[in-house]
């Protein structure tokens, strides 16, 4: 048995001997951007999902089903390798890190055994080398793959997914692609119009939201649409009383404040598992049933390795909760969210299916970042506008205002995880309970992430190498550090004596800590502008400068941050950016005109390395001046 950073591989092989009607056919039908409080399963009336529905009326629906991160790319690699992200260092979103050879695209492990594999056609798995990768784990990943090329008799594993809901149908495109994409391939009448659909509520509901509303709800019965094509060629070709469907979406809803939130609208997914007649008793639940059972992406490889008699890898760690001898009920699920395109994020999350409770470790953002993405959508502009028109309530309001750094939610009777619950005395047991729950699960994890992306793009290792060194990499005092974070004036003394610690990772965090505290440091300026004079790691340095900037008028404090502005490092300019469109409004006055020079430099070089910082200074330059955003400005 081969070991790497403690993951061990095994040769796999199958407990069976090529009798292929014993084996099920198992085909995924999967969706992108979609939250169950918009499929009709689920309780929404005003849904036009009846292929779903029906499948969910014959098999089971999962109501606590969660995926493990609220993008699309970090989810995937989850279901693709059965690993969380946070160990692997593989959340930011299509970062592109390495990871350790010994892990599969568990699919490799289902051709070893004789399975024919097919994926339609997304490969989005947010890590290097991707081509072996794919290659080694689908005998055919196109837009025409299909179970349909398999040998006679060879049982399958099929992947279809359909991009008709994702974010760019729902809310990033203009009106014009979303019409060609979605409205033109709908009969008129099945057309779902505007005027009184289901909205969050930290939505204002006008005219203008509910139109562009309706482009979920339309987009969403496309997609269904689809799969009813796939279920009636699988009916047709006689296969569908041998196979196995699950039906499920890769996160929450691609709506602002859904995903990319660390919210159960960014994480919880619609999961329904049908099942033939000739497998029902693989079903521990029966048929025409709901639980609530806690489910979680990285539980869906090794469920569907056992229903397909495959010995599983020791690296995978997720419950089997089918077949004939499914593992004892999760207590809680984790999800995580990382840096998402330019706009750095680092939040955790934990739910034992009735409160989530998640830890936001840079609570100076918003839930909604400025991200080029969103930004150029209609919906986000009209929630940005009404923001500066004053027509928004104040927990409409909220959500473009610095965050709490700790949210707890009763996602079983908040459906829109409206009201924060974390300081409610009543349930301050459970709120501990989940605190500690989850500080313990990412020491146990190693989380990556909390080493700045800055140095896993300098050093010459792969994240989990970096992560497993405890010299390098001291993870209880880094996370300790972090928690501090949002933590209010009662920890200053602690942050600043932690600027002396010897790892810079720890320093990092103290220096985020300094940061979140905004405008309240001119009382000690001497002493952070030693701290700053004394650093030497550029992450933690960066954060000092525009500290001293944000809480100071000295003009040698703009000049750091101009000096900043012509750095070259596309990471370092990055997170310098990043924090410049938190700081006061006053402050980015002062240096617009540098940002606009840095800018116009950057167009005319036509550095590829650069797109990130482009995107965050076209939306800078767009808050502080006006500038409209247009597509021409998206730098990907």
């Amino acid at each position: 048995m081969k070991t790497y950073f403690g993951i061990a591989a095994l040769t796999l092989t199958a407990t069976f001997t090529g009798q292929a009607k014993e084996r099920p056919n198992i085909l995924w039908l999967t969706y992108e951007d979609t939250s169950p409080h918009f499929i009709g399963c689920y309780g929404n009336e005003q849904a036009s999902t009846p292929n779903i529905d029906r499948l969910a009326k014959e098999g089971v629906r999962f109501d606590n089903a969660y995926s493990t991160s609220a993008v699309s790319s970090p989810s995937r690699f989850c279901l693709i390798t059965g690993i969380r992200t946070m160990g692997m260092g593989t959340g930011n979103h299509r970062s592109q890190y390495a990871i350790p050879d010994d892990i599969k695209g568990f699919p490799a492990y289902l051709r070893k055994a004789g399975y024919y594999t097919s994926n339609n056609v997304k490969t989005d798995y947010s890590i290097a080398n991707v081509k072996p990768f794919i290659k080694e784990a689908w005998d055919e990943s196109s837009n025409k793959a299909g179970w349909w090329n398999r040998k006679p008799g060879q049982p399958f594993f099929a992947v279809y997914n359909s991009t008709s809901s994702h974010q760019s149908r729902t809310m990033t495109h203009p009106w014009s692609e979303y019409k060609e994409l979605v409205l033109d391939k709908l009969p008129e009448n099945e057309i779902i119009q505007p005027g009184s659909l289901q909205m969050p509520g930290f939505y204002r509901n006008s005219p203008e939201m509910q139109k562009h509303f309706s482009r979920v709800y339309n987009s969403i019965h496309l997609m269904d649409k689809e799969f009813g094509e796939w279920l009636d060629r699988l009916e047709k070709e006689g296969l569908k009383d041998s196979t196995i469907i699950f039906c499920f979406s890769d996160h929450g809803q691609g709506i602002s404040r859904g995903k990319g939130s660390a919210l159960g609208l960014g994480y919880q997914v619609a999961f329904v598992a049908w099942f033939p007649p000739m497998y029902k008793h693989l079903s521990p639940w029966g048929d025409g049933v709901i639980t609530d059972e806690l489910v979680s992406f990285e539980d869906m490889a090794p469920t569907v390795l056992t229903l397909a008699g495959v010995e599983l890898p020791d690296y995978m760690k997720g419950r089997v909760f089918m077949g004939e001898k499914p593992q004892p009920k999760k207590q809680y699920v984790f999800s995580s969210l990382d840096r998402t395109d330019a706009s750095s994020e680092l939040s955790r999350s934990v739910t034992d299916g009735h409160y989530l409770y998640t830890r936001v470790f840079l609570p100076f953002q918003p839930f909604l970042r400025w991200n080029m993405y969103y930004d150029v959508s209609d919906l986000q502009k009209t929630i940005r506008a009404d923001y500066r028109n004053g027509l928004l309530t104040p927990v409409q309001s909220a959500i473009l205002e610095p965050r709490s750094a700790e949210y707890l939610y009763d996602v079983k009777n908040d459906r829109w995880d409206m009201v924060n619950l974390i300081d409610n005395p009543e349930l301050k047991i459970k709120a501990e309970e989940l605190r500690q729950v989850l500080r313990k699960k990412l020491l146990e994890e190693r989380d990556a992430h909390f080493i700045p992306e800055y140095t896993l793009k300098t050093e010459n290792k792969m994240p989990v190498q970096l992560a497993s060194d405890n010299s390098f990499y001291p993870v209880e005092k880094v996370l300790d550090a972090a928690l501090l974070v949002g933590q209010g004036s009662g920890v200053l003394n602690t942050q600043l004596k932690l600027m002396r610690d010897k790892n810079p990772f720890v320093r990092y965090w103290a220096s985020i800590g300094l940061f979140s505290q905004r405008g309240k440091l001119r009382h000690i300026i001497k002493d952070l502008d030693k701290l700053y004079r004394d650093e030497n790691y550029p992450p933690a340095k960066i954060n000092l400068a525009v500290t001293l900037f944000n809480n100071s008028d000295q003009k040698k404090y703009r000049e750091a941050i101009n000096a900043l502005l012509k750095q070259e490092d596309p990471e370092l300019l990055r997170i310098t950016l990043h924090l410049l469109l938190t700081v006061d409004p006053a402050k980015q006055v002062l240096i617009a005109d540098e940002v606009a020079t840095r800018l116009e430099l950057n167009k005319k070089e036509k550095n590829k390395e650069q797109s990130q910082p482009n995107e965050l200074m076209t939306l800078f330059l767009h808050q502080v001046k006006g500038k409209q955003i247009g597509r021409g400005d998206q730098f990907w």
